[in-house]
């Protein structure tokens, strides 16, 4: 038999022949020194105390091709983790069933050809940002180094408060958490994560010692795409990761190419429904109203239906725009009051239709401001024609013009005919409209657009519920010194 046994006494029980021979046991770390070749091995298992493991290091460097186990009768959690640091795959209790080491083999035979990372293989993923948070600096350092050649751009923390700041300033692609930490556990800042207007859609892998079901289906209801244990193979967590951020990588890709698509499309269409709406205004002038009611009626139902196609056609674009940092403003001075006015006056068609009325009540001294005049009237139209859809027939849309030291504020209110919604500031994001609500077509982008807009000239603009059947948008834009 080809076995090493630097003189140990102890070991001599694995000395069956059916063991295969690529195996080494050796008595201890301090032993290795005076070992023969273990080029020729495939697997060295090393009785240990765990007091002294520094030696690990070089001798996995020096056998690359050699698995390296730990056996030991005192196996803890912190044990475990100490040898995961220094490079070891396995640790088992001593003495060890010898069916253990045969099954090594087994599956080793079974197991398909590792796969090996080149540059090519990385390109992809360099400057892709992962956070890692663990307050064991043995495991930080362990993940920080399995990703270390991957081109990643890693971010580590032993402490979640500081994870938490830095999350807030800067978006990830991946973030990977501890669950027993202090201050604050993985779980509780999972959820700040998933609260974050940079990270909410971040995805979240938990790396934890806590191997219940009950905290796995925690993690997995938190949103969390892997729940990996400790102590963890550093191969499988790698490839874990490197999937999960490839995943991701090619869903931003179809979602990218289906922006395109329709902000192709809405560009398209622009041209086509603005001739219409010239068109119809054109012919709404030349014809007499009171001889041609009826027709009058029918284009001017018709031109509402065309601007309310311009206005989703802008809406498409604008979005398409500001999320592809192609939107550069045209700013210059103007008079937020005359805007206002002159935007209330396009949509007296529209609320003429519901008997609906506009009460324009103005306060401000100085109302001229710098800004991009066609933006903040997008605004204020989008804001209008909210008001418009989701107010009763007969009812008053009032809006406010006020100013205070550092800004003018604008105010649009109007009466519900429906139930408010319970998280309101959520019309603000992409696609949620609460149209089913109001039995009405909406797409979901216009309050999105006008809170980009705002923001893009330094703005704020925010949803509040008034005695519980009134909604009031107030929008502020600082004043220029």
């Amino acid at each position: 038999m080809d076995y090493f046994y630097p003189y140990n006494y102890h070991m001599q029980k694995y000395s069956d022949n059916t063991i295969n021979p690529k195996v080494a046991f050796v008595e201890d770390i301090k032993s290795i020194s005076s070992a023969q070749d273990l080029t020729s091995k495939k697997l060295c298992i090393i009785k240990t105390n765990f007091k002294d493991l520094n030696p690990l290091k070089k001798l996995i460097q020096k056998y690359p091709n050699t698995e390296f186990w730990l056996t030991s009768n005192d196996i803890s959690r912190k044990n475990i983790l100490q040898a995961n640091y220094y490079g070891i795959k396995n640790v088992i209790p001593f003495p060890f069933d010898i069916k253990i080491v045969r099954d090594f083999f087994r599956k080793n035979q079974q197991k398909l050809p590792e796969e090996k990372y080149s540059d090519e293989t990385y390109n992809w993923m360099k400057g892709l940002k992962v956070m890692i948070v663990d307050d064991n600096p043995m495991n930080v350092d362990l993940l920080a180094e399995t990703f270390a050649s991957s081109g990643l751009n890693i971010s580590t923390f032993q402490k979640p408060q500081n994870a938490l700041d830095m999350l807030m300033k800067e978006k990830f692609d991946l973030f990977l958490l501890d669950i027993m930490m202090p201050e604050i556990s993985g779980f509780d800042l999972a959820l700040k994560i998933k609260e974050s207007e940079l990270n909410k859609d971040t995805p979240i892998v938990f790396i934890s010692a806590l191997s219940d079901s009950e905290n796995k289906i925690t993690g997995y209801d938190l949103g969390s795409c892997a729940y990996i244990e400790k102590p963890f193979d550093v191969n499988v967590v790698r490839s874990q990761v490197f999937n999960i951020l490839k995943s991701r990588k090619l869903q931003q890709a179809m979602s990218q190419t289906k922006e395109s698509f329709v902000a192709m499309v809405a560009h398209d269409l622009k041209s086509p429904v603005n001739a219409e709406i010239t068109a119809l205004e054109m012919l709404l002038q030349k014809i007499p109203a009171q001889n041609n009611f009826e027709n009058n009626e029918i284009i001017t139902d018709l031109l509402q239906a065309a601007k309310y196609m311009k206005n989703l056609v802008d809406n498409i674009l604008y979005k398409y725009k500001f999320e592809t940092n192609n939107v550069s403003l045209n700013k210059d001075y103007f008079l937020i009051n005359s805007l206002i006015t002159e935007s209330i006056a396009e949509m007296k068609y529209l609320a003429a239709d519901k008997k609906q009325l506009f009460v324009f009540k103005n306060t401000a001294k100085h109302c001229s401001l710098l800004i991009d005049y066609i933006e903040i009237k997008r605004v204020l139209h989008n804001l209008f024609s909210n008001a418009i859809e989701h107010a009763p027939k007969n009812s008053v849309i009032e809006v406010f013009l006020s100013e205070n030291k550092f800004n003018l504020q604008i105010a649009v209110e109007n009466t519900l005919k429906n139930i408010p919604p319970k998280n309101i500031n959520d019309i603000f994001d992409k696609f949620v409209s609460f149209a089913d609500k109001s039995k009405c077509v909406n797409s979901g982008l216009g309050l999105y657009v006008a809170k980009r807009i705002i923001e893009a000239h330094n703005g704020t603009i925010k949803a509040e519920i008034k005695n519980n059947n009134k909604i009031r948008f107030t929008l502020q834009l600082p004043k220029n010194k």
